[in-house]
């Protein structure tokens, strides 16, 4: 590798945000440390006369801590800093992105300024990369057969893999779960437990719902709404301050609605659900030895 392909190998790197040291670089490219060396200050230079660079001050630094070198830059000029904050606010609550969004991400910082690509590949680089299969896809698998009245077939972690009719998605208890139909009963499933979805094109009739024991419910008016939208609703009259609906929906998800809203939501039946959920709530005064 000439000087020309070697200056070019380091550059790329920096600019993407990474951390090298001399020593690994040396080994790496078959040359001596003073070599490295000499190409960090050609770099330097470079981004001290070149307008793309100017005004924003930037220079390959070493960092003591963890003994290797990276481009900082101490002006920022950003025209556009709409991806940026994106990005800032995913480091909040995720250290892991999916290699889809890391290339999307990187797709749409190509237009952007040579400062904003360096912050963005920066920061972009602090994420664990993930390239397995994710909730996204899943979800998006289980949309479109849900959409399209298609069964599909669930293959899980035990590797067991069935035939179920879709029901919906839904967000609750810090995860994504599927309800679905299986031999006439309703169950939910926590997406993490599930390895891949395959669509048939075999439609399913929507009167399999009539065949499913359903769960009676009474609502407030405040959350009525919201229940309408996530769960499939097939008889409901108002009675009073409540609207009392027959809907399908999994056990455990109704008794999770009973005890995350108990002002607004009343369990009416089945009698087992109910008493399930009032064992529930007594184990819980035990704690408090009422």
């Amino acid at each position: 590798m000439d000087k020309s392909e070697r200056l070019l190998y380091i550059f790329t790197r920096l600019f993407n945000g990474k951390k090298l040291s001399k020593e690994e670089l040396a080994q790496q490219l078959n040359v001596n440390v003073r070599s490295i060396q000499r190409d960090f200050s050609d770099i330097n230079n470079f981004l001290y006369e070149d307008h793309e660079w100017e005004g924003l001050n930037a220079r390959i630094v070493y960092e003591n801590n963890i003994g290797r070198h990276r481009i900082r830059i101490d002006r920022y000029k950003f025209k556009n800093n709409r991806l940026l904050n994106l990005l800032f606010r995913m480091k909040n609550f995720t250290p892991n992105i999916h290699i889809d969004t890391y290339n999307l991400i990187r797709g749409l910082n190509s237009n952007s300024n040579l400062a904003e690509k360096f912050l963005s590949n920066t920061l972009l680089n602090q994420f664990t990369i993930n390239h397995e299969l994710t909730e996204s896809t899943l979800i998006y698998k289980i949309q479109l057969a849900i959409q399209n009245k298609q069964i599909i077939s669930l293959n899980d972690v035990d590797h067991q893999t069935y035939k179920v009719v879709p029901v919906y998605t839904r967000h609750f208890k810090n995860k994504y779960w599927i309800t679905y139909i299986y031999q006439n009963k309703i169950y939910t499933q926590d997406l993490n437990s599930i390895l891949d979805i395959h669509q048939f094109d075999e439609a399913f009739d929507e009167n399999i719902f009539l065949q499913v024991p359903t769960v009676t419910m009474k609502f407030r008016s405040s959350i009525w709404e919201q229940i309408q939208r996530q769960f499939i609703v097939l008889n409901a009259q108002n009675n009073e301050a409540f609207i009392e609906a027959e809907l399908i929906i999994s056990k455990s998800e109704c008794l999770h609605l009973a005890y995350e809203y108990p002002q607004e939501i009343i369990l009416l039946k089945p009698d087992h659900y109910v008493e399930d959920f009032k064992n529930k709530i007594k184990s819980l005064f035990k704690h408090y030895h009422i």
